[in-house]
């Protein structure tokens, strides 16, 4: 049996050390003010400290505390989809939200299962997050509006201002990036409210029923790079991606595909920069550089598979 340790209010498993951040959120949560709580960390979150609690009803409750480095976030944009997704019933349930420090709590999603890679490369699943994703995009827009284009954008400002050296191959490929975005721009992009962070961890299931979370990253963007980013993230090749994008889009033509598959080599180069740059502002065991290292280089493996001068074309 495991010993717990109570720190005031505060009681953990002994092996378990709570950070200093993590019990200030709990003190500070009205949610929880004046009762005892147990606490554990949780597995995954790039971004966050992800923690179990337990009131004295033994009520699970989900707390995310915002990490090192991620003050480029906007924290109150998250919670506002994370509302939206509650409301449409295809998110986790909203307590509590701390706009200064950007403390969220939530509903635990107990008898959920995370979804991985793999499981959402399956039919089912997929379908699922299409039929999410028409859910989310059919409603009203966001007050805050983050294309993939800005989220980039952010990301080309913040290599300059902390001076990171990006391979000669990477530079080559912003350059495509910025034709790209000269391309959508040009044809108009089909704005919609997105959630823009299809890590598998952020999709969770229990039977016929999914839930999205961590709307972190959320805005109104160009509904075609929500489906890319999905896509990518899942390593769907183009056959096997069909079948959820007529499901999404009823019909697909030259050019919805081609801005789907455009938009795929830019959400690479979205998050390949992310990691490159948490690999320089935050000191974490994960090895940042070599994910982004990883993304940059699938977003060429990919672009260099297609007719990528047709595929600008269609755009």
């Amino acid at each position: 049996m495991k010993q717990t340790i109570a720190e005031g209010r505060i009681s953990h498993d002994a092996s378990v050390v709570v950070p200093k951040e993590v019990k200030t959120a709990i003190e500070e949560a009205a949610i929880w003010q004046g009762g005892a709580v147990f606490t554990k960390p949780l597995a995954g979150g790039l971004n966050n400290e992800n923690w179990l609690v337990r009131d004295e009803q033994n009520t699970p409750y989900f707390l995310k505390v915002p990490g090192v480095g991620t003050g480029f976030i906007d924290r109150s944009a998250g919670d506002i989809g994370a509302q939206r997704a509650a409301d449409l019933g295809i998110g986790a349930k909203v307590y509590e939200f701390n706009p200064k420090s950007g403390v969220e709590i939530t509903q635990f999603l107990d008898g959920y299962d995370t979804c991985t890679t793999t499981s959402l490369r399956t039919s089912e699943l997929g379908l699922q997050v299409m039929s999410i994703y028409r859910t989310l995009h059919g409603g009203e827009l966001f007050e805050h509006t983050n294309t993939l284009f800005d989220q980039i954008d952010q990301h080309l400002c913040q290599v300059q201002e902390h001076n990171i050296d990006l391979p000669i191959w990477v530079i080559d490929l912003v350059e495509e990036y910025k034709d790209v975005k000269e391309r959508f721009m040009a044809s108009g992009l089909q704005i919609v409210p997105c959630h823009n962070d299809p890590m598998p961890g952020n999709f969770m299931v229990k039977d016929k029923d999914m839930k999205v979370i961590d709307f972190e990253f959320c805005g109104n963007n160009e509904s075609s790079c929500e489906l890319g980013l999905f896509l990518t993230e899942m390593f769907y090749d183009d056959e096997d991606a069909m079948p959820l994008l007529e499901e999404y889009l009823g019909t697909v033509t030259a050019q919805s595909l081609s801005r789907v598959q455009a938009s795929r080599v830019i959400g690479d180069i979205k998050w390949g920069l992310w990691g490159v740059i948490n690999s320089v502002v935050r000191n974490a065991q994960f090895d940042y550089w070599k994910y982004g290292i990883w993304k940059l280089m699938r977003a060429c493996t990919y672009k260099n598979r297609l007719d990528w001068h047709q595929v600008k074309s269609n755009i």
